[in-house]
C-alpha cells in the first residue's frame, strides 16, 4: 500500500492543496516556510489522529478559518 494522493484544506498554512505521490521514491522540496513540514504533519495526522507538533486540533486550523480537512487516496 502507498499514499497515492492527499488533499489538504485549511491545515496550518495550506488553504487548499493537492499532492500526488509516486509509489517509489518521493522528495519534498521547497523554500523555507513553504509548507514542507506541514505536509508531513498532515500525513502524520492521518496516521495517529493528532498533530506531531500541536496537542490541540484547533492549533492546526489555518488562521481565520473554522475547520481543516485532510483527504487521501491509498492504493495497493
Amino acid at each position: 500500500m502507498y499514499l497515492h494522493s492527499i488533499q489538504i484544506t485549511n491545515f496550518k498554512n495550506y488553504g487548499q492543496a493537492d499532492f500526488t505521490f509516486s509509489e517509489k521514491v518521493n522528495a519534498v522540496v521547497g523554500d523555507n516556510g513553504s509548507g514542507k513540514t506541514n505536509l508531513l504533519d498532515a500525513i502524520h495526522y492521518l496516521s495517529f489522529c493528532k498533530s506531531f507538533f500541536s496537542a490541540q486540533d484547533q492549533q492546526s486550523v489555518k488562521f481565520d478559518e473554522d475547520f481543516f480537512a485532510i483527504h487521501v487516496r491509498v492504493l495497493r
